[in-house]
């Protein structure tokens, strides 16, 4: 029986319906898996030619964010901002107006405590099985369907969803309650934010004594502290590929939710505001929009090195 499918009286297997909305960096993997493992699919994007592809290979394109859950079992959401998922589930033709009682929602975006309270209190209220699901395993990983979920929420609806987060993350961890995964995500994008900066500060120094981000790499990646993450980025800097897998402007969105959750844990994170003026510095001069390995552009530039002229020595 296919994953996520149920048996009809007659014998018949029924796959359950899927609405998936957001089909950006993230989200069109997500959703691309659920066509090639069989589910009925309909989908909804802000920008509707973004989802002309989906409609090709037969998906069929929701006129509203309402219409597209009146037509789901399941409702897949993977956004930028908590404004824009509350935004989106809101209104006249919300998410909240078509969905029927029962339906299950899995928000993959990476929203903060707060805004998932909000949101999983809502979906309570109308009916909605709630689950607050952020991934990590960047776009190659959602299209590859290798993502890590963290879940948060009540037991028993992370395990109705399993075989959904099955479709696209090759392993659910169950966090806790709800508001405990996207906790769990900021601290995981808190320790990325001082790998990238301190990777990007490592190579700049390094540049600037003789010491190449090649030879860098080499000698971390023999070290204790060796890990995946150093060859996946440190190998997009070297290499000056800053094609988004994840943008420096989500990065400092999710710095900002996660310094608010520590002001109000009353707990003090003065590294990380740091790494989030310098994430401001890279968006302030315009690097916000590419991958998170850009960061180096913003390092460079206070030191004074000119990134065209690096680009030219490593090539």
């Amino acid at each position: 029986m296919p994953i996520g499918a149920t048996l009809a009286k007659d014998g018949r297997t029924m796959q359950k319906r899927i609405g998936f909305v957001g089909l950006g960096t993230m989200g069109r993997g997500m959703a691309r898996n659920f066509l090639t493992k069989g589910h009925p699919l309909v989908v909804w994007n802000r920008t509707r030619a973004t989802a002309t592809p989906f409609e090709q290979d037969g998906a069929r394109v929701a006129a509203t964010p309402r219409e597209l859950a009146a037509e789901s079992d399941v409702i897949v959401t993977s956004l930028s901002t908590p404004e824009v998922v509350e935004a989106l589930a809101a209104g006249s033709d919300g998410l909240f107006a078509g969905a029927q009682r029962g339906t299950l929602w899995i928000e993959t975006s990476t929203l903060g405590r707060a805004a998932s309270e909000r949101l999983g209190a809502a979906a309570s209220e109308r009916g909605v099985r709630y689950l607050e699901a952020p991934v990590t395993g960047s776009k190659t990983g959602a299209l590859g369907g290798t993502l890590l979920v963290m879940a948060g929420g009540s037991r028993d609806v992370f395990d109705a969803c399993l075989p959904f987060l099955g479709v696209f993350a090759s392993r659910s961890i169950y966090i806790g309650p709800l508001g405990t995964a996207s906790v769990m995500k900021l601290i995981g994008n808190t320790i990325i934010s001082f790998m990238i900066e301190g990777l990007a500060e490592g190579a700049v120094l390094g540049e600037r004594a003789g010491v190449p981000l090649e030879t860098i790499l080499d000698v971390v990646q023999a070290s204790g502290f060796a890990s995946p993450y150093w060859a996946f980025k440190g190998g997009a800097m070297q290499r000056r590929d800053f094609e988004t897998h994840f943008a420096i402007d989500l990065l400092h969105k999710d710095q900002a939710l996660a310094l608010s959750e520590g002001a109000a844990r009353r707990v003090p994170l003065p590294g990380l505001a740091a790494i989030h003026q310098m994430t401001g510095v890279a968006r302030a001069l315009g690097f916000g929009e590419e991958d998170i390995a850009a960061q180096i552009k913003a390092v460079e530039a206070g030191a004074a090195i000119d990134p065209r002229a690096i680009a030219v020595k490593r090539h």
